[in-house]
């Protein structure tokens, strides 16, 4: 892994976000031309050159006899492609027509076939798009549209598709042939349903030559640049009326107190502001193999990864019982959480669960929020997350985050300013169970879950049907 204090960027936060989309069923036609066969091809060829030639003299140059001509031209009459008047032939008038239509001088022929597509619309830039795993996942972002694309009807719908009939059948279709295709007509346009896409960013930290926190949207790579400035416009809008919440005296305390440390204390300079690579360096010494310092939310992949790579080199003592639990306490702030990582994380735990009790254990996860943040703003995570629970005022300062596995994980964030205008979260992982223990009983997150209010409860098999659903 490499050393943390060799790295200049740190991915602090992930977000996920739905693009609302509508799908329309259309009925059409599409065209494309296609090469004749070579005996009539080289047919017309020459009577495009000749314009009149004996049917005689035209087998004697091709080398057929008269059976295997007569054969060719019949077919040709029957398509009205030639013209046989006593023993001359030539080109009929929609013969002609084949090769002006033709760039090497070669006959074609235009096909024409039925198509039926469900046609997917986002509805903020108008675009086709793919329908794979369009789905509602409620604790992410919603996009909003403008009245414009509220509005975004049959008619609309139908002139989208024309106008980018072959970027459908290239990017949605996957057809490598897409410029073949030309559409003929559009007979018929139903209005469908609705659903989401799912589209990303994150939150990225530099360090030099000073702090500087970087907003990176669209991970999703689109090929539009209108589209990408449309699609942006509309996350940053949403990401602004979100919030992280603000570092305080009391977080840090209670963060260095729970965890047993003072690196965060020893690391702040004398203006307030921590000195990042000071408190790494700090806490990697003091930790030893069993702790690690992190810089953003612990969901994130690169810290996921972080905790793999701990779980992996320490032995995890396996128990008895086969039911496991984990206890995440949210921070405040609106930006929290709304990613795919959250669920990709506690997956992640819960695979790793099975690997120590060799398939026969599980996961039960509790998110507790503390009472600073509205009932509402919880509600959302109820498919994340088995249980939800609303913590009674006074326990939890909002800038303190802890997620827990008794006897196997503890990991400890707080949110801190680097500079007046940069907070980022920054943590502790472990998994020495003797720190793991001190975490709990420092912080009372297992007393203060079993005294919080209830939020919402479903056993194994709910939580199978939610991510189903989800």
């Amino acid at each position: 892994m490499t050393d943390p204090l060799m790295e200049n960027a740190f991915q602090t936060n992930t977000f996920g976000f739905n693009l609302p989309c509508r799908q329309f069923t259309i009925s059409a036609e599409r065209t494309r031309e296609r090469r004749m066969p070579m005996v009539d091809e080289f047919i017309l060829r020459t009577l495009n050159i000749v314009e009149s030639i004996t049917v005689a003299r035209l087998a004697r140059f091709f080398g057929f006899d008269g059976r295997d001509l007569g054969i060719a031209i019949s077919d040709l009459q029957a398509r009205s492609l030639v013209i046989l008047e006593g023993e001359y032939l030539s080109l009929h008038q929609s013969a002609k027509e084949l090769f002006r239509t033709s760039d090497d001088s070669a006959p074609t022929i235009i096909v024409t076939e039925p198509m039926y597509a469900a046609v997917w619309f986002d509805l903020i830039t108008k675009n086709m798009m793919s329908g794979r795993r369009l789905r509602n996942v409620q604790h992410l972002i919603s996009l909003r549209g403008t009245s414009t694309s509220d509005s975004f009807g049959v008619d609309q719908a139908r002139a989208t598709f024309n106008s980018q009939f072959r970027d459908y059948l290239r990017y949605v279709r996957n057809d490598k042939n897409a410029d073949q295709w030309s559409l003929y007509s559009i007979l018929d346009v139903h209005a469908g349903r609705f659903s989401y896409a799912q589209i990303s960013g994150s939150e990225q930290l530099t360090l030099n030559p000073t702090p500087k926190l970087k907003t990176i949207l669209l991970s999703t790579e689109f090929e539009n640049p209108t589209r990408i400035r449309q699609l942006t416009d509309a996350m940053s809008s949403e990401l602004a009326r979100r919030e992280y919440v603000d570092t305080t005296q009391s977080a840090r305390s209670d963060f260095s107190r729970v965890l047993d440390s003072d690196a965060l204390l020893r690391a702040t300079t004398s203006d307030g502001y921590l000195d990042l690579s000071e408190w790494i360096r700090i806490e990697s010494l003091a930790g030893g193999d069993s702790s690690e310092p992190f810089v953003g939310h612990p969901y994130t992949e690169t810290n996921r990864r972080r905790i793999a790579s701990m779980l992996e080199r320490n032995e995890i003592e396996v128990r008895d019982d086969e039911l496991w639990e984990l206890w995440w306490l949210r921070p405040g702030g609106s930006k929290w959480g709304a990613t795919e990582d959250l669920p990709d994380t506690l997956e992640f735990l819960r695979g790793m669960v099975r690997e120590w009790s060799k398939g026969a254990g599980s996961l039960s996860t509790t998110l507790l929020s503390p009472a600073g943040v509205q009932p509402k703003d919880v509600m959302p995570f109820q498919r994340v997350f088995d249980r939800g629970a609303h913590a009674q005022p006074g326990k939890f300062s909002l800038a303190l985050e802890i997620m827990v596995i008794p006897d196997a994980l503890a990991i400890v964030t707080v949110m801190v300013s680097l500079s007046p205008t940069v907070s980022v979260p920054i943590g502790c992982i472990t998994t020495d169970r003797d720190r793991v223990r001190r975490v709990i009983n420092a912080s009372r997150i297992d007393r203060y879950i079993a005294e919080a209010k209830p939020l919402w409860q479903r056993n194994s098999s709910q939580r199978r049907g939610a991510e189903t659903v989800a």
